[in-house]
């Protein structure tokens, strides 16, 4: 999907453009964003895609939300305009939010971002070994994580396969 973003001295505004998104997964930390989300006509498409920040941000004060569109706030750690979103490279799916956008020396007239809608949706109450556990379908799919060793008739001349 195309992630549109906008920044201040101390923080970043994201807006992935999926509309009616269900099934969102926010996965956090201060070096990367792993999100992934089901949209399009009657949810048929699975977005997902990985960000890794240019620099590192404050998980625990970062919120987001799923209103009408997934939208993160996200605070920097160290105050300063980046160059980029991401640590790396061009991706041709990230697009500066115009309308929300404001250079440095604008800052004071166009103020924070809006993060009234936000509110409860933060990170400070999950620390990253929750996330691993947090969907209640886990506990459903548990055994799809379990290692399988699949030998080929090359290797053991029958072509069985070990459910491991």
């Amino acid at each position: 999907p195309t992630v549109l973003w906008a920044q201040r001295q101390d923080s970043v505004y994201l807006t992935v453009d999926i509309k009616d998104a269900a099934d969102v997964s926010v996965k956090l930390d201060e070096e990367s964003l792993m999100f992934s989300a089901k949209g399009g006509d009657e949810g048929s498409v699975t977005y997902s895609f990985e960000l890794r920040f240019f620099k590192p941000i404050l998980r625990e004060k970062s919120k987001w939300s799923t209103k009408r569109c997934p939208e993160l706030y996200l605070r920097k750690q160290e105050e300063a305009a980046w160059p980029r979103l991401q640590k790396e490279g061009k991706l041709p799916w990230v697009k500066v939010d115009w309308g929300r956008w404001a250079d440095s020396d604008d800052e004071a007239e166009k103020g924070a971002f809006d993060t009234d809608q936000m509110e409860g949706m933060d990170f400070s109450g999950v620390s990253p070994e929750d996330i691993e556990g947090s969907d209640d379908r886990d506990s459903i799919l548990a055994d799809l994580d379990e290692d399988v060793e699949i030998t080929t008739d090359e290797e053991d001349g029958q072509g069985a396969v070990d459910p491991r």
